[in-house]
């Protein structure tokens, strides 16, 4: 097979991937998302920081919420840290919510409340990496730019380079996936890649019958139970710890009852340590405190003089 991409642009089956898969797109894609119905970079930001880690299904009516506690990035930066964990109850990873806030103090106090365009000052923004910078760009601006994760990776591995394990590169697979936007229609190209990832080129039980794009991918149609067979093969199975017992539910624990309080209130250690005795399987005062102090070092709470609350 010949490469995906040259100097000079797509080769033949690249621009027939792009032209077949946006003509499934237009009548299979996922328009009802709330972040794609009315679209904004605002609103690009806030859904890519929610979906981080999170599958869109949980992440819809929390998404509603959110926006209209918070409708603009002004608003969000506005709001005590408090206030915006409070919000995102029910999301978990805490820190995001944080991360969130500061991205939007940022984007006021240097930017004039407006999410900027360019990848140099999305990057340079706390908390903004390499892909939710291309994100905004793409799906905020609708610009060419290409966000590539992991889903939109083992697509195009799977389409241009056959059969996983790839032998495709990252350099590559970035090369591909910028040489595919085109130059009008970032947003719907994207997309695109999203939904196929998302409803048929899935990790573990590709739907390589129905997807519209079999007749030229590489790989279709892909042996599921080989694929099976790869993923325990890179990834040997481990004895799993309880989530009970993990100390990311601790931490959810700890933030979910201090949701609680009132605004402002504060709640002594050996209080909290009552309160969530049965809930973190009786573990003792000291291990609570290490808990709260790692989360007070990570500004999700603030501790002083034996008492705890959100900030």
């Amino acid at each position: 097979m010949g490469r995906p991409a040259t100097p000079s642009g797509l080769t033949k089956q690249g621009l027939l991937f792009r032209r077949v898969l946006l003509r499934w797109h237009g009548k299979h894609g996922r328009a009802d998302l709330p972040w794609r119905r009315r679209r904004s970079p605002y609103r690009t930001l806030v859904s890519e920081f929610m979906l981080q880690q999170t599958q869109v299904d949980r992440v819809v009516t929390k998404f509603t919420a959110f926006i209209e506690r918070f409708p603009t990035v002004r608003a969000l930066a506005a709001a005590s840290p408090g206030e915006v964990l409070r919000a995102w109850r029910g999301l978990g990873y805490n820190a995001r919510a944080i991360r969130l806030h500061k991205v939007a103090e940022a984007v006021v106090a240097e930017h004039g409340a407006r999410v900027p365009q360019a990848t140099s000052a999305l990057r340079a923004l706390p908390g903004i990496g390499a892909y939710t910078a291309a994100a905004i760009r793409a799906f905020g601006y609708d610009l060419e730019d290409a966000p590539l994760d992991v889903n939109l990776k083992r697509v195009l591995r799977r389409v241009f380079w056959g059969a996983e394990p790839s032998t495709a590169t990252s350099a590559e697979l970035s090369a591909l996936a910028l040489a595919l936007v085109p130059r009008a229609g970032s947003y719907d190209w994207n997309s695109a890649l999203m939904d196929l990832g998302a409803a048929i080129c899935t990790a573990r039980a590709p739907k390589c019958a129905s997807c519209p794009v079999r007749t030229i991918c590489s790989a279709a149609p892909l042996d599921v139970a080989a694929l099976e067979r790869t993923r325990r093969a890179r990834s040997p199975r481990r004895k799993a710890v309880p989530f009970a017992l993990t100390s990311r539910y601790a931490r959810g624990r700890i933030v979910d009852r201090l949701r609680d309080l009132p605004p402002g209130a504060r709640i002594s250690l050996l209080d909290l340590h009552r309160d969530l005795r049965d809930a973190l399987a009786n573990r003792r005062i000291a291990e609570l405190r290490e808990l709260v102090s790692a989360l007070h070092a990570e500004g999700l709470v603030v501790l002083q003089d034996g008492s705890v609350c959100l900030p």
